[in-house]
């Protein structure tokens, strides 16, 4: 399909294609039917719903994993600093669940005033 065409266009060219082969009979496409041409048309038409529709679900299913997992890291997080509340910034619980113990922790370097 060309980049520059939209379904909607598409269906749109279609549309016209039938309006025009009613009203002339006597219009051929070789081996393609009128009937043909238009059950080509309406499995499209089925088959991009179709499309949609999935595409509605995934949205949906990404943005409640999305909640889960904020969800979950909003506990980690908490259960994080109940253990360094608990146990102490420099104890092994704080670190087994993935904080910085205060003894590991490097020390801010000072800025240097710009020399003039």
């Amino acid at each position: 399909m060309a980049k520059s065409r939209s379904f909607d266009d598409i269906v749109a060219d279609a549309e016209r294609l039938l309006r025009v082969w009613n009203d002339n009979d006597k219009l051929s496409l070789g081996d393609v039917t009128r009937e043909g041409f238009q059950t080509m048309l309406a499995t499209f038409k089925t088959t991009r719903s179709h499309t949609e529709d999935l595409r509605t679900q995934l949205t949906a299913s990404v943005n409640d994993t999305n909640s889960q997992a904020r969800a979950i890291q909003d506990l980690v997080v908490r259960g994080r600093s109940g253990a360094r509340a608990q146990f102490g910034a420099d104890s092994t619980q704080y670190e087994q669940l993935g904080g910085t113990r205060a003894s590991e922790r490097k020390p801010r370097a000072k800025k240097s005033s710009p020399k003039s």
